[in-house]
């Protein structure tokens, strides 16, 4: 019987690594996607991470208040932890993050978004997704991400971002439009 992850959380507050363990399965697959697109593929990034974000949980888990979904609680901490990264590579530019670059031209996730009736048309409209998404801001990439591809609701990616409810909202609507507008062009 799989413990709901409420329990969880209240389980690693009690130092029940055993909790931290199924916690950590379920989630690592979605986590290490979003921070592979949040730090530009870069795998060391991307695993200190993972291993910050987790170690906050453990130490967290104590202080942590039911506030929606525990997905949200781990993203937030995710966020704030490249929030933090990114303040420290501007401070510092010769310590950049970026070693290993993604290109979405390789994201698998974007040939499911692209069906259409030929090969060529889907290449077509996949380039033209790759470039429609690089022109926008990376604050209206992350909450389109996090919408679409991770599947949270826009008052989870409020509190994931630390952002009011409406401007999660307006993000969404202006990223569609402008997407919309990318593939109208075409």
């Amino acid at each position: 019987m799989a413990d709901d992850e409420q329990t969880l959380v209240a389980r690693i507050a009690r130092d029940d690594q055993e909790a931290l363990c199924i916690l950590y399965t379920r989630y690592r697959p979605r986590l290490w996607r979003y921070l592979w697109r949040r730090l530009d593929g870069n795998v060391g990034a991307v695993e200190d991470a993972m291993q910050e974000t987790w170690l906050a949980v453990w130490r967290g888990a104590p202080a942590y208040r039911p506030q929606g979904q525990v997905a949200a609680w781990i993203f937030q901490i995710a966020h704030r932890y490249i929030a933090h990264l990114r303040r420290d590579e501007a401070r510092r530019p010769e310590g950049r993050l970026h070693s290993r670059a993604l290109h979405p031209e390789n994201d698998e996730a974007l040939t499911a978004f692209c069906e259409t009736d030929s090969h060529e048309e889907r290449v077509v409209d996949r380039l033209t997704l790759v470039d429609a998404l690089r022109a926008l801001s990376p604050a209206h990439r992350e909450v389109l991400e996090l919408v679409f591809h991770h599947g949270f609701a826009l008052a989870e990616v409020a509190q994931i971002l630390d952002i009011p409810l409406g401007t999660a909202k307006s993000r969404v609507s202006y990223a569609r439009r402008a997407l919309a507008k990318s593939f109208a062009a075409q």
